[in-house]
């Protein structure tokens, strides 16, 4: 039986439970560059929208509560999603690490395998432990020495678990005693303590070591018996103790094999009550207490505990405003919010009006739209059920929050009414300030996207004046998006990539690079020593598959000089200065079997006659050896509405294998060798998995037979014909 994971209290009291938040985002997938996106997207923004991650609009929103703007923080360090990402996306845990690098810090250096246990506190707590020690004088040095040895023998308990007991239970031998929780869990406890002092202090480990060993009845009876011990840091941490003992007890039986949680009808509710009997006990003799934060934490838990969300989430709308998103607390408090409330066990919770920040959360998340097959295709999602009248009848909860509730009002005309004009009745233009705040810069956002939905003329200027003011982090590369994809659409893609261009982001100006820049443009970026390498290089790789793709054989010679001036043929096929930034074209590999020289001299063959037969099917070889294949996909070109899918400036139409090997098998002026070449390509672009990898139409089964039939009559003699199998 896997370990439970029970529930811990860290400094101010927050809790959670194994179990993803349904919020969450699928790592493997990729951002859509737009900036509105009308479900839940693969990563956030830094507008809050329905696309988003809750967690991300719960802190943008805290933050804004608080007049939190740009702040003296900085871009997390790139990660494996940088070059998908960019500056203008983010997942929570970049979100995290930009805002409070501390906390990301600690948490990647936590290597304990019960992080999030009971057991966490367990270690945690030697420190507190020892200094009472050295604070209590009646406490002899020897015995006090025995103590701590004692204490870190504990440790064991949550090292081994209590799974290891359950299995010992559940494989003793017929005759045999069963094993108890005291004697393979419980260490021994030291003898020759004979001070008061000392006597209480063995008397809270023994307590402790039945919390920890899910002996709840001793644990139970063990620190009710400290409750009036001399010592003050013994009676207080008993006395808070009591009320992890009830809580963690009422729950013992609500997780399951799986680590999840079961319900609240899963729960000893008698001991939920005793759980906030004691810490409302304990709260009102230490008001002020060491554990006091904690003890607030723990009532939370209670709450959730006996299913009163109603409660809860007033709670958690009180600590959202108190808060504000300064530190790393509000991100634990986040993800609380996230597990035990909004989306309880991965399921969307009920909708419950605490307040305005928790309501707008759950405003825009019901704002998203759903899809009717898992093809994720805007084109096929389903409108929200999310009426205008419902959100009225919210108004008064947004009576002291009027900015808030425009802007989701405005949220609602855009993305489920598709009123656009509405927006802009709604946010009026505030493109000159200073800085923005999170609900500040996301309303002037979603005007700039109606804008942009309306064709209204003056949109580039609005993203313009925008700029000035779009400092906080994430902030300035979403501006540039609106920006760029406005450039895009309407002609005027050279102004991105101009001298001064206000859009700096390299992914946004990559992603144009490699899929709506024209000759003139790569040419000039991967010849510009001012911009960065990773820019120069997609632009000279762009060019030349391009070239390549759309039959501008010359232009390739001419330009493949660029990066390499030097590059010459070879009998080998290396270029003298391979190595450089495209090995591809450098220092590929040009023949598997038909014959075929460096790529370069392949596009000369073809510049002088790009119908030579033996030159094409060279052509196609190099594709296929160098991974150019996947470039002719319909799925890697961006949709009509994403950034680098409303311009292609690239003259001449893309050329893929599938067409060559079609159009040389029946060529009467193709040489047998080269037809049967053709053939035996055209059956393999089907194989093994029988989808098409060349590119070009599909052709059916029986046509692949046609051609394996064709390559066995007519062409025996040729390796190909003997090489050839099966078709697919």
């Amino acid at each position: 039986m896997a370990r439970k994971y029970l529930l811990t209290t860290a400094a101010m009291g927050l809790w959670a439970l194994s179990g993803a938040a349904f919020a969450s985002g699928d790592s493997s997938c990729y951002s859509s560059w737009k900036l509105s996106y009308p479900t839940r997207d693969c990563a956030s923004r830094a507008i809050i929208s329905p696309s988003n991650d809750t967690r991300v609009n719960m802190l943008f929103l805290m933050r804004d509560s608080a007049g939190e703007g740009a702040g003296e923080l900085a871009y997390p360090k790139d990660s494996w999603t940088a070059s998908d990402y960019g500056r203008t996306f983010f997942d929570w845990s970049m979100l995290q690490e930009g805002f409070y690098p501390s906390r990301a810090a600690a948490e990647a250096a936590d290597s304990r395998s019960y992080v999030g246990s009971r057991c966490d506190s367990l270690t945690a707590g030697s420190a507190s432990f020892a200094a009472a020690m050295a604070a209590n004088a009646g406490l002899p040095a020897a015995e006090r020495d025995k103590l701590t040895a004692a204490r870190t023998r504990l440790v064991k308990i949550c090292e081994i678990g209590a799974e290891a007991l359950e299995e010992a239970q559940r494989y003793h031998q017929p005759g045999e005693t069963a094993p108890t929780a005291a004697v393979p869990l419980l260490p021994e406890w030291p003898a020759g303590i004979t001070s008061a002092a000392g006597k209480a202090f063995l008397g809270y480990l023994q307590a402790s070591g039945a919390f920890y060993g899910e002996q709840w009845d001793t644990a139970r009876s063990g620190f009710a018996g400290l409750a009036r011990a001399a010592d003050p840091w013994v009676s207080e941490t008993a006395a808070y103790m009591q009320a992890r003992v009830e809580l963690n007890a009422a729950m013992a039986k609500s997780i399951d094999e799986y680590g999840n949680f079961q319900g609240a009808k899963s729960v000893d509710q008698a001991a939920v009550t005793r759980g906030q009997a004691a810490l409302a006990a304990y709260l009102k003799a230490w008001p002020q207490g060491r554990f006091a934060m904690s003890a607030q934490g723990l009532r939370r838990r209670a709450l959730w505990l006996a299913g009163d969300t109603a409660a809860l989430a007033l709670e958690y709308e009180r600590l959202m405003r108190e808060l504000g998103g300064k530190d790393a607390r509000s991100a634990l408090l986040i993800e609380e919010i996230d597990n035990k409330l909004l989306y309880p066990g991965g399921e969307v919770g009920d909708a419950i009006a605490a307040g305005p920040l928790l309501l707008a959360t759950q405003d825009l998340a019901a704002m998203r739209y759903g899809y009717s097959d898992d093809s994720q295709d805007d084109a096929k999602s389903t409108p929200p059920s999310f009426a205008l009248a419902k959100l009225n009848d919210q108004q008064a909860t947004f009576a002291e929050q009027p900015t808030l509730w425009s802007f989701l009002l405005a949220n609602h005309a855009f993305y489920v009414a598709r009123d656009y004009k509405r927006v802009l009745a709604l946010i009026p233009d505030e493109t000159r300030r200073d800085y923005y705040t999170p609900l500040a810069f996301s309303s002037q956002m979603l005007r700039g996207q109606a804008l942009a939905q309306l064709g209204d003329r003056n949109e580039a200027g609005f993203w313009l004046e925008l700029l000035g003011g779009a400092k906080g982090l994430w902030q300035r590369p979403t501006v540039e998006l609106g920006l760029a994809l406005n450039y895009e659409r309407h002609g005027k893609l050279a102004d991105v990539f101009a001298k001064g261009s206000p859009i700096r982001d390299s992914q946004i100006r990559i992603i144009l690079l490699g899929n709506s820049a024209g000759p003139d443009i790569l040419r000039a970026q991967a010849l510009d020593s001012s911009r960065p390498a990773a820019e120069r290089n997609v632009a000279l790789n762009t060019l030349l598959t391009k070239q390549l793709s759309h039959g501008d054989y010359a232009g390739f010679v001419a330009d493949s000089r660029l990066s390499f001036p030097k590059l010459e043929d070879d009998a080998a096929g290396q270029a003298s200065n391979a190595g450089q930034s495209l090995p591809s074209f450098s220092g590929g590999k040009w023949s598997d079997g038909y014959a075929c020289p460096a790529i370069i001299a392949t596009a000369r063959k073809l510049a002088a006659n790009p119908q030579d037969t033996s030159a094409r099917l060279c052509l196609g070889d190099f594709w296929r050896l160098n991974g150019f294949d996947p470039y002719s996909f319909d799925e890697s070109i961006p949709k009509p509405d994403e950034l680098g899918g409303a311009a292609h400036l690239f003259p001449g139409t893309p050329t893929t294998r599938g067409p060559i090997y079609a159009a040389i098998m029946t060529d009467p002026r193709a040489a047998a060798g080269d037809k049967a070449y053709a053939l035996y390509r055209a059956v393999n672009c089907y194989g093994p998995a029988g989808s098409n990898a060349c590119g070009g139409s599909d052709v059916p089964k029986t046509q692949r037979r046609a051609w394996f039939q064709q390559l066995k009559r007519d062409y025996p003699a040729s390796e190909w014909a003997r090489k050839l199998r099966y078709f697919w």
